[in-house]
């Protein structure tokens, strides 16, 4: 018997989402895309001024927002939204930073930076933020990763191993609070057009190889890699756990 997806299964009415890094990019498509599905939102970022622009935006259409200033690198940033979010039902660990460069080049504190930022920030807010999850009965974890951390590149190598780290912390993480009834997964978003990435756009070989890469034949865009987070996010996605999914249209096959 062939059962269809109903309207409930991409429903999230009475369901609060914390999003971390959401003034822009992905970050502010995933809070879009929850809050057209029925969610109340926490949006956290240190970018305060985008992300009361996005508030407002989102206030406007009748959308339930609190915001939160938030720095990922500082553990008393992370321990103080915790704090605040111990009614939250679904956490979006979404929050990074892009540093490009040779190795040869990188100061040990740029290495610290990405690091503390892209890999024990989301650890340390997972452990905050876990015990609330646990409280309440179960809910879901997606923190972001990326394609880099299956594939590597020159110049990334700081940002592929934090985002690899944080593949393999998704899986035991997802492993010891699975039994608890706190879902915890990622997405790995591959080449796609946010502020981070729109160098792409400026350096025509660099986009013409990519294009060629990608089996694709385009790069992803913020609202699709959102989408996939409201799949992850909602029962229908209720047996995947501890997996990253890749999002980058093909490019790792080759």
């Amino acid at each position: 018997m062939t059962h269809g997806i109903s309207h409930q299964q991409l429903s999230f009415s009475g369901k609060t989402v914390l999003i971390t890094g959401a003034a822009g990019g992905i970050g502010s498509a995933m809070a879009r895309a929850f809050a057209a599905h029925g969610a109340a939102l926490k949006l956290a970022d240190k970018n305060f001024v985008a992300l009361d622009s996005l508030a407002n935006e989102l206030n406007r259409e009748g959308v339930q927002v609190a915001t939160l200033l938030y720095d990922q690198s500082q553990e008393a940033s992370i321990s103080a939204l915790a704090d605040r979010c111990i009614d939250v039902d679904i956490v979006l660990n979404n929050a990074g930073i892009l540093r490009t460069g040779a190795l040869l080049d990188a100061e040990p504190s740029e290495a610290r930076d990405v690091i503390e930022t892209n890999l024990l920030g989301p650890i340390l807010l997972t452990m905050a933020i876990a015990p609330h999850l646990v409280k309440r009965g179960g809910g879901v974890i997606i923190n972001t990763a990326s394609q880099l951390a299956f594939t590597g590149a020159a110049t990334r190598a700081l940002y592929a191993s934090a985002k690899a780290g944080l593949v393999q912390f998704t899986r035991s993480a997802a492993a010891e609070f699975g039994p608890l009834g706190v879902r915890v997964v990622a997405l790995a978003p591959g080449r796609t057009l946010t502020d981070l990435n729109r160098h792409l756009l400026d350096d025509p070989e660099e986009l013409a190889w990519s294009l060629k890469r990608i089996p694709a034949g385009r790069l992803g865009d913020a609202e699709e890699m959102a989408r996939l987070t409201l799949l992850l996010a909602s029962p229908l996605a209720d047996y995947i756990v501890g997996e990253t999914l890749v999002a980058d249209g093909g490019y790792i096959l080759e």
